[in-house]
């Protein structure tokens, strides 16, 4: 198509023929003819065909944390017998940019690269592409536009702070809570023998050590730990602002990331969605990096609980302790969990019970912290 230059050139050689013509001057036919000329080869020029190309786009990582660096690698590859003309190269980023590059001449067989970072601020899915490819002849006056390579995507999942895990050695509130309540449960594995003390539960009872021993034996099993969690986001609109979504969506993001790390069976739980399985942690980012506030309330018991003995750990991310999330959550909770709940919007009542700060990242990963080992640094 025509760039402004060669618009202008068109407008001055229709000027040339008139004015030739009102006032017999063959120069002006001549000077018109030429321009037309010029025009009409800068025109054939710019719409030769490209010569073929070979472009890889490689994301590096293709998906990344938010505030994490990550680029894009571009590869071009002359795969024909004659060069490239000069390229002016441009890939939109996402909504409100991209980036241009410059090719030069590129020989038959020869490989040029280039490279651009991505921005990373926001989670999101980040379309980039398509890789255009823009030339002009040498006079300016036609410029044409092609597609070298379609489009791609880098996912921006969410940040994860690091948070411990409570464990029956953990020193926090929850730590303690936990193995006071461990003490009510018959684990699994094998520990040991003792003597039987009135009160042991008759079925723990080992009949033929009983037999050999002459007294009765009770059988000692190993006090387990928490065996699965639920992470229960609340994505109703009503009860955060833009940012204290964010927040929640981060809180999930790294209590889930929390409880896979140690190996627990971990379920994320939202209206619509209901992940679990050996990768969940990886889902779980995935649909936390586009997910939206709505109007729908959670229900963590609709497809069911994870059934496994032992310790369960119930998470809630929420706006305040009396969302109807909360309300509905408290309700259900199963006589072997023992639920928290994490508060993006408001902040929690003194004295509540398992309740954590989520109204900033920092006072998420203390309050976390300060809750399971009783104080907030975790060491590494």
């Amino acid at each position: 198509m025509p760039t402004r230059q060669g618009w202008s050139t068109l407008v001055a050689a229709i000027v040339a023929f008139v004015t030739g013509r009102l006032f017999g001057l063959l120069e002006l036919y001549v000077l018109g003819t030429a321009m037309v000329a010029v025009f009409v080869a800068s025109l054939v020029l710019v719409n030769r065909r490209l010569p073929t190309m070979q472009v890889r786009r490689i994301a590096r990582p293709s998906m990344v944390s938010v505030g994490e660096p990550a680029r894009v690698d571009i590869q071009l590859a002359n795969l024909a017998q004659r060069s490239t003309p000069r390229l002016r190269l441009w890939e939109p980023v996402g909504t409100r940019g991209g980036a241009p590059m410059q090719l030069a001449p590129l020989p038959p067989g020869d490989v040029a690269t280039a490279a651009y970072r991505v921005p990373s601020a926001q989670r999101g899915v980040l379309r980039i592409g398509p890789l255009r490819a823009e030339r002009t002849d040498p006079l300016g006056l036609c410029m044409r536009t092609d597609i070298l390579a379609g489009s791609g995507e880098v996912l921006v999942v969410p940040e994860r702070v690091p948070l411990a895990f409570p464990g029956l050695s953990s020193n926090g509130r929850l730590g303690e809570h936990l193995r006071m309540k461990s003490w009510g449960q018959t684990g699994s594995e094998f520990h040991s023998q003792r003597e039987y003390v009135p009160g042991d539960d008759l079925r723990r009872i080992n009949w033929k050590s009983s037999a050999r021993a002459g007294e009765l034996i009770v059988r000692e099993t190993a006090v387990e730990g928490i065996r699965r969690c639920v992470v229960v986001l609340d994505t109703m609109a009503s009860e955060y602002d833009p940012d204290s979504f964010e927040r929640a969506v981060v809180a999930a993001a790294s209590v889930v990331a929390g409880a896979m790390s140690m190996g627990i069976d971990t379920r994320l739980v939202a209206p619509g969605i209901d992940l679990r399985g050996p990768e969940v942690a990886h889902d779980s980012l995935r649909w936390l990096a586009t997910v939206d506030a709505g109007q729908e309330l959670v229900d963590h018991t609709a497809s069911g609980r994870t059934h496994s003995d032992g310790l369960g750990l119930l998470v809630l991310v929420t706006g305040s302790t009396q969302s109807p999330a909360a309300v509905a959550t408290r309700a259900n909770v199963a006589p072997d969990e023992s639920m928290v709940t994490i508060t993006a919007t408001e902040l929690p009542s003194t004295g509540s019970r398992f309740v954590v700060d989520g109204t900033s990242l920092t006072a998420l990963q203390h309050g976390w912290n300060q809750l399971v080992l009783g104080t907030a640094t975790v060491t590494v």
